[in-house]
């Protein structure tokens, strides 16, 4: 692991996995909790149909893949450019969040001002996180 800066090392080793098991355990089993924190407050609801409760465990089963690949994958493999088509991967689904959020509330994805605990939540996790895997790629 040589090859692979500290900071850069402890983040998507143990960092990053938290906090995809944290929202694998809200997908999976606590939904208020993620309408509440995981989707733009202009489309929240309070009661989880069942096309919705579908839908999240649907998400949920992605980020058990994505976990899995980062707690298996990364550790076994302590290669550079396995890391890097790995996080590029995982930049797109961060991506594809991210414009989810923004196709849902255009207004309100610009407006930081307005923003609800839940958005920066949401939101903040997701641009921080983002911006950590782009950074890696672009070997800063």
């Amino acid at each position: 692991m040589a090859n692979i800066p500290t900071f850069y090392r402890i983040f998507f080793l143990y960092i990053d996995p938290l906090i995809c098991l944290s929202g694998i355990y809200v997908l999976f089993f606590d939904h208020a909790t993620y309408i509440a924190n995981g989707v733009p407050h202009a489309i929240s609801v309070d009661v989880v149909d069942p096309l919705a409760h579908f839908l999240l465990v649907g998400l949920g089963s992605y980020a058990l893949c994505i976990f899995g690949i980062q707690i298996l994958l990364l550790r076994q493999f302590p290669d550079l450019k396995i890391w890097k088509i790995v996080m590029f991967s995982i930049l797109l689904t961060d991506l594809g969040l991210l414009y989810g959020v923004y196709a849902a509330d255009p207004r309100g994805f610009w407006d930081i001002g307005g923003w609800t605990s839940g958005d920066w939540t949401n939101n903040g996790i997701l641009f921080t996180v983002a911006t950590i895997r782009s950074l890696f790629l672009l070997t800063v």
